[in-house]
């Protein structure tokens, strides 16, 4: 309704315009009177400044969230839930474009090429940490983008396909020691929580495996399923298909045992030190205006806190942060460090290239 009243006020300017230099029969080729140019000058100062409103009206356009991720998967999920909300809220389209590959970094890559307008986000995770640490050289530079909001955090939960034969760590355990190499563990992308998750857990339990990457959970997931593979770390995501006894979960990297799954025990209590868990957020351009980071910070951050879209992201056992912009960035900071510090010392050889 406001832009209606904005673009009649531009109109009714313009039909004035026109009167006043009819009546004093003004063209290029004639001086105008001192009173004319005068009302010129304010009328068009006044149009100039209502278009000037209008521009600065966010969102005027449909609005990208960018997932580097096949549909599907987690990061999909959440983006979509966020992105209906917003699209209510708005009254404008946001749009979930899926570019995956290359271990997050196609997607990545896209938007830290993107104007930094509002009009293209990244919703991503893990991978955006560990893609600078464990890769010799990347087609951006991380700095182009910040850090803007954490939906939340994960556990990372070892679970196999349910017609296996091995009905918990000391037989998966045993297989891999018997067998060197033979477990063959998927995950969604190279540098992925579930790869790392996967080589810190080879390590912790002096076994080899054989990691494959895919372009998101979802086409990783489908394989397990379909026996390709014989596991994955993944979320507590993965609980619906362990009670519909597609999948046995053995074990779960938290210091504690996860509400969403009291029966599963942690590595820990099994005997192998490992705490491992991943992370969802948003990024934008870092030449984005801070005014503009914040107000795209408050949409999603309420869109988030919405009942519905609550809902539907607990469901899948994250655990949902209510962090500022700043503490993202230094848990962001943290996760590196903790990262660099296991490869560094040597408590992890993860091979992305």
């Amino acid at each position: 309704m406001e832009k209606n009243h904005r673009s009649v006020a531009r109109d009714c300017e313009l039909k004035q315009l026109r009167h006043y230099a009819a009546q004093n029969n003004q063209n290029l080729t004639k001086p105008m009177s001192i009173l004319t140019r005068k009302l010129i000058v304010g009328l068009l100062g006044g149009f100039i400044a209502s278009a000037s409103a209008q521009g600065a009206t966010y969102p005027d356009k449909p609005v990208t969230i960018v997932v580097p991720y096949t549909a599907g998967g987690v990061t999909d999920v959440f983006g979509r839930a966020i992105a209906m909300k917003l699209s209510r809220k708005w009254e404008q389209t946001v749009i979930i474009e899926n570019r995956a590959g290359g271990g997050t970094i196609i997607g990545t890559q896209h938007v830290s090429r993107a104007a930094p307008d509002g009009y293209t986000l990244l919703l991503t995770s893990y991978g955006f940490t560990s893609n600078p640490i464990l890769r010799k050289s990347l087609p951006y530079d991380p700095a182009s983008l910040t850090p803007l909001l954490l939906i939340g955090t994960s556990t990372n939960m070892l679970v196999i396909n349910a017609k296996l034969p091995y009905k918990d760590l000391a037989d998966v355990l045993k297989m891999a020691r018997e067998k060197p190499g033979a477990l063959i563990l998927a995950s969604s992308g190279n540098g992925s929580s579930p790869h790392v998750a996967a080589e810190l857990f080879a390590k912790a339990s002096g076994i080899q495996i054989t990691h494959i990457p895919y372009k998101g959970t979802s086409p990783a997931m489908n394989d397990l399923l379909g026996g390709q593979v014989h596991g994955i770390f993944d979320g507590t995501s993965a609980l619906g298909n362990v009670s519909t006894g597609k999948l046995r979960a053995i074990a779960i990297a938290s210091a504690q045992r996860h509400p969403s799954a009291p029966d599963t025990p942690t590595f820990r209590e099994l005997g192998v030190d490992m705490v491992f868990g991943g992370w969802f957020g948003f990024f934008v351009p870092s030449a984005m205006s801070q005014p503009l980071q914040d107000t795209i910070f408050k949409e999603i951050e309420a869109s988030i806190a919405d009942p519905e879209v609550n809902a539907i992201i607990a469901k899948t056992g994250l655990v949902i942060e209510n962090k500022t912009q700043e503490q993202f960035k230094l848990f962001l900071k943290n996760e590196s460090e903790r990262l660099k510090q296991l490869t560094e010392s040597g408590g992890a050889s993860i091979t992305v290239e």
